[in-house]
């Protein structure tokens, strides 16, 4: 995803009690690239904290995918250090998690970073497909009739070129002047839980709005969307603790400044399929830019997206 720096300002995180049912959100830092390794090791911890907000607020179920035998299950997604197209045989998630392949790369002006769901190629006996398609979910994950999203994990890939500031406490609230790391991996993992990128948003486009009705209940009427059909239309705002703040998945967000998930982004989880509970708390903060393109492939039995 594209972004581009501004300024504005804004308040709140949202914090979340954990749930013994919460999805497992497992970041696997083999193709690092260095922006997480070594003397930056630290940036793990913002990236889990953004992981564990999303991951304590999901109380899917997710099944197990375990490869062996004449069960082979290959992940496929875009190496977050080289961009390259990559696909991992015999590849298996544990229940209720998610495998997220992070790194870095050097990228354009403007850009600070991509992220999206993995695809996959699949062989064994009919139980096994099926497993790798649903993970457990009684309702379709892909086509034109898709409702719900069960994805193995994916990818997120950030610029290692960027201005980036790295909050060392997300409890305390400080003026700061680079892109907030923090509120781009939120983003980030919104498109790769399905925001903007999965079967089951895409069949509630209508136009140029999205009609789910968690969504349609939390805007007020249908929320209309940028051009690209994977974000909220550039400003749209919503509450966080009843207190306005525009959307974390909108196109912009402004240097100096920190987005989280606004009931609105909240409400868009539940329409494409995941099971959102959430106690929001309160905590001082700041607000700040987004803006993208969508790119995808086929993976056999599922689409592999990225959203920029």
């Amino acid at each position: 995803m594209f972004i581009k720096p501004s300024a504005l300002a804004g308040v709140l995180l949202l914090a979340a009690s954990q749930s013994a049912d919460a999805v497992v959100i497992n970041f696997d830092y083999t193709y690092d690239g260095g922006f997480f390794s070594g003397s930056n090791s630290s940036r793990r911890d913002i990236l889990d904290a953004a992981g564990g907000f999303l991951g304590s607020i999901l109380t899917d179920s997710l099944t197990a995918i375990s490869s062996g035998g004449g069960n082979n299950f290959s992940a496929v997604f875009i190496r977050p250090d080289t961009g390259a197209e990559t696909t991992l045989s015999n590849f298996s998630v544990a229940a209720d998690t998610l495998t997220v392949f992070v790194g870095g790369q050097t990228m354009g002006a403007g850009n600070l970073g991509y992220g999206g769901y993995g695809g996959y190629n699949v062989s064994g006996t009919q139980d096994f497909l099926n497993n790798a398609s649903l993970r457990g979910q009684s309702n379709p994950t892909s086509g034109p009739s898709a409702t719900d999203f069960a994805p193995w994990g994916g990818q997120l890939t950030f610029s290692s070129s960027a201005s980036w500031y790295f909050d060392a406490d997300l409890s305390t609230t400080e003026a700061f002047s680079g892109n907030d790391f923090y509120s781009v991996a939120l983003h980030e993992l919104g498109h790769l839980l399905g925001l903007g990128s999965s079967d089951s948003w895409d069949n509630k486009i209508s136009g140029s709005s999205f009609t789910g009705a968690n969504a349609v209940a939390a805007y007020g009427g249908n929320v209309p969307l940028e051009g690209d059909t994977v974000h909220w239309l550039d400003g749209t705002k919503s509450t966080v603790n009843g207190i306005e703040q525009e959307t974390a998945m909108d196109p912009t967000i402004h240097v100096g400044t920190r987005k989280v998930f606004t009931q609105l982004d909240l409400a868009a989880l539940k329409d494409v399929g995941w099971q959102v509970s959430v106690t929001a708390v309160p905590v001082p903060s700041a607000v700040w830019l987004f803006g993208s393109a969508l790119l995808g492939f086929i993976a056999s039995k599922r689409k592999q997206n990225l959203s920029f």
